[in-house]
């Protein structure tokens, strides 16, 4: 219940714009907003929000509030942000989905005194053409093809997997800016080691993702690694390569596939020797450590000196245990079931 009472549509917000205010001007509470790309329809939101409420418990002199939309588009989100600027909160936190979008209400907002930390998706511009929000509070997507790669190759020195002689990166969205820099951190770490390496575009209609790798890995006999962008094309690259009789197990023969995200299906895939390794980014690290940082700009003028990164960490067979039960804890067990489609 504390969840949804967070949880804001835009009427509502624009019904709380002047009660906000007129705390804002008392000083009486600070009045920070989260302004999300992450819907209730998705899990990960329980991150954020379960994080803004420990946020509360160590500073009850802030009203945090979350604001987001279940039809998700960049419109919709450029259109929250704005409705949010209008109710003057004291700080908001945004993930910049698209910087052409967010800039213009954003450098208004900052412009007017409003103070602005990106989280979960920075503006990936050079630092001189940003928008110049205090920091970003997030993961980075090159390091996490880049260290779930060195973890890979660690395996092969340990003898646990087969050495790579050709990976695959699989995606489902061509133009997506992140999932391209998932790629290029695994891309400079196989091809360091000797391996060939190619992007494939998948989609997300499995039926037609199954299809196209099958025709690659067809065609590219000397590919060993699948390297799945998602957490949720994972299972069809195992079962791909699976009915091919490539062995995609984790062990020293056939395909190796590795993954991303702390979701269910990419935990238990771990969990269940079909996934080598995959990451979490530190979700509730992003719904905390924003707002705390707003906090100390606000009241005391702190301003960090440079982006916090809050990941890659891998997640294997040594730590899957108790991200699984991490996970459960916070999506709840019947959404993490339904997430688990292996």
């Amino acid at each position: 219940m504390m969840l949804k009472s967070r949880i804001l549509a835009a009427t509502a917000l624009v019904a709380m714009a002047l009660p906000g205010l007129s705390i804002a001007q008392d000083g009486e509470k600070l009045r920070f907003v989260v302004v999300s790309h992450i819907g209730s329809n998705d899990p990960n939101m329980n991150w954020l929000t379960m994080a803004m409420d420990e946020f509360e418990k160590k500073y009850p002199d802030v009203d945090a509030e979350y604001i987001s939309t279940n039809n998700y588009s960049v419109q919709e989100h450029v259109r929250l942000l704005e409705q949010a600027i209008a109710t003057r909160p004291d700080g908001i936190a945004v993930p910049i989905v698209s910087p052409d979008a967010f800039e213009g209400p954003l450098r208004r907002a900052i412009e007017s005194g409003i103070p602005v930390v990106a989280f979960n998706i920075p503006d990936g511009r050079p630092t001189e053409d940003r928008i110049p929000y205090l920091t970003y509070v997030g993961g980075d997507e090159f390091l996490t093809g880049k260290r779930l790669g060195e973890y890979a190759l660690e395996q092969v020195e340990a003898g646990a997997i087969p050495a790579p002689t050709g990976v695959v990166c699989a995606s489902h969205d061509s133009a997506h800016e992140g999932l391209k820099q998932r790629c290029a951190g695994m891309r400079e770490v196989m091809e360091g080691a000797g391996a060939k390496f190619e992007e494939l575009f998948i989609g997300a209609e499995p039926a037609t993702a199954r299809n196209t790798l099958q025709s690659f890995l067809s065609a590219n006999t000397d590919t060993n690694y699948i390297f799945t962008v998602a957490g949720w094309s994972s299972p069809w690259a195992w079962g791909v390569a699976n009915d091919m009789g490539l062995k995609p197990d984790v062990d020293n023969e056939g395909i190796t596939v590795l993954t991303v995200d702390e979701g269910p299906v990419s935990i238990e895939g771990v969990r269940n020797n079909h996934i080598l390794a995959t990451n979490s980014q530190g979700f509730w690290l992003q719904g905390y450590a924003p707002l705390e940082w707003l906090y100390w700009n606000t009241k005391f003028g702190y301003a960090p000196q440079q982006d916090i990164l809050t990941g890659p960490i891998v997640i294997n067979k040594d730590n899957a245990e108790n991200w699984a039960e991490l996970v459960r804890n916070v999506f709840g067990e019947e959404a993490y079931n339904q997430q688990n489609t292996w």
